[in-house]
This record gives structure tokens, C-alpha cells and sequence, in this order.
């Protein structure tokens, strides 16, 4: 008799001798493959004995080949309960965090084929935003505290606070004259992208920046006469709208 062999509607003569079986429907069918009453106690005593054989974990994943290991390991992440695609899971992002769509996709691939659930795929985001936001709170004290301690030296070098307030708006308006778009004028998104890059609380990080271009910012102004010629004349309209520069 074939174990795997699909139950019948009918039900068999030898069910007679079972009113068990006549008396449950549902029982009757299960039954039903077996040609009598013998087949059908060798069936649930195999059935039993396969209910009570316990899961046993293979003694050395190294030694299975590809497959096998795919496929214990798939069977693990669905015992754990892990989605079934990359897509399954369902990431919170922090509000006021921004992060790469692309690198998502890729951290959920990760996820997917560690057979990451989706509890331990969010504790591992939490962690890495956590360890970058660290990252980046010491970076940004460093940045600040050198922008400080370069203001302060620059103050120095121009005669005090009020000097160095003054020619340091005189470099952005510099600055700021040189930051153009695709049309060739002034544009203030390149202006803002640009002061990203090198500006911290409204001043500039670099004091060797300060230095090289607090004279020509002056020249630009047209204070002080300009080498070549007067360059304030040439400054492009909008140019000295600081920081209400127009496009």
C-alpha cells in the first residue's frame, strides 16, 4: 500500500468492522487509501513513529553541501519566522533621518539572506543609525571647536571681533559672486550647497581660507584699488545680496 496514496470518497467494506471510522466522516477518509485493517494500523504506527522522531540538527554544517546548507538555513529563517523576500521587511526610519533608498534595499537583501527576522533586521538598523549619529555629534563638535578657535585667531590677525565680523562677510560676498548656475548667473541653491562645504554656524571653518581671500573679497568690493583693474565693477548682479542672494 502506498502511504502517500490520495484517500477515496468511498469508503471501503473493512470500515464496517470499524465503527469508529463509520461514525467520524473525517476519520473514514483518512482511512480510506487502506485496503483493510491491517494496512490501516501499519499506517498509523508509521505515521506515529515519524510525529515522535525529534528535529535533529546536523553535526557539522560545513560538511553539507550547497544545497543541503541552503536549504537548512531556509529552514532555520522560516522556523524563526523571517520574511520570505527582501521586501517583507518593514524598516521605521527615525523622523529627521535621511537615508539612502538604494542602501536600504541593500541592507534588507543582507537581512534576507542572514534569515534576519524582522525584530533583529530593525535592532540592527538601530544600532548602525545609533553608531553614525555618534559618529557624526563627534565630528560635528570637532568641526565646531576648530571654527571657534580659528575665528578667535583670525580676530587677532585683523584687529579685533568687529574687523573680522566684517571681512568675514566680505569673503561670502566673494564667495557668493562666484557661485553660478547653468545660465551663468549668480545662483543661490550652488551658493547654499556650496556653504555646506565649508561653513559652520554662518562662519568659515578654514582660517587659511579667511586669509587668502579676505584681500581680494576687499578688492572686490572695490576698497583698497584692485589689482588688474577694478573688479568691484565686474561683480555680477545679485552678487552682493548676501545672504538674500537671488537666482
Amino acid at each position: 500500500m502506498d502511504p502517500n496514496a490520495t484517500p477515496t470518497s468511498e469508503a471501503p467494506e473493512w470500515h464496517g468492522e470499524v465503527p469508529y471510522l463509520s461514525e467520524n466522516p473525517d476519520a473514514g477518509k483518512a482511512f480510506s487509501k487502506y485496503t483493510d485493517v491491517n494496512e490501516a494500523f501499519k499506517g498509523a504506527h508509521e505515521a506515529l513513529k515519524k510525529i515522535g522522531e525529534p528535529y535533529r540538527l546536523p553535526k557539522n554544517v560545513a560538511k553539507l553541501s550547497d544545497e543541503q546548507r541552503a536549504e537548512f538555513y531556509s529552514g532555520v529563517a522560516k522556523l524563526k519566522g523571517a520574511p520570505e523576500n527582501p521586501e517583507g521587511y518593514d524598516l521605521k526610519i527615525p523622523d529627521g533621518v535621511t537615508v539612502d533608498d538604494e542602501a536600504v534595499g541593500e541592507f534588507k537583501m543582507l537581512c534576507h539572506k542572514q534569515g534576519k527576522t524582522k525584530a533583529e533586521a530593525q535592532d540592527m538598523l538601530n544600532l548602525q543609525l545609533a553608531m553614525v549619529g555618534r559618529l557624526n555629534a563627534r565630528r560635528e563638535t570637532a568641526i565646531k571647536e576648530m571654527t571657534a578657535k580659528n575665528a578667535e585667531q583670525f580676530a587677532k590677525e585683523v584687529g579685533g571681533d568687529q574687523n573680522a565680523v566684517l571681512r568675514t562677510g566680505w569673503v561670502k560676498e566673494y564667495l557668493q559672486s562666484k557661485c553660478f548656475g547653468e545660465d551663468g548667473e549668480p545662483d543661490k541653491d550652488v551658493w547654499e550647497a556650496f556653504q555646506k562645504r565649508i561653513m559652520f554656524e554662518d562662519r568659515i571653518i578654514e582660517l587659511p581660507l579667511l586669509r587668502a581671500l579676505s584681500e581680494a573679497a576687499q578688492h572686490f568690493r572695490g576698497q583698497g584699488g584692485a589689482p588688474m583693474g577694478n573688479m568691484a565693477a565686474a561683480a555680477p548682479a545679485g552678487a552682493l545680496s548676501y545672504p538674500e542672494m537671488k537666482k
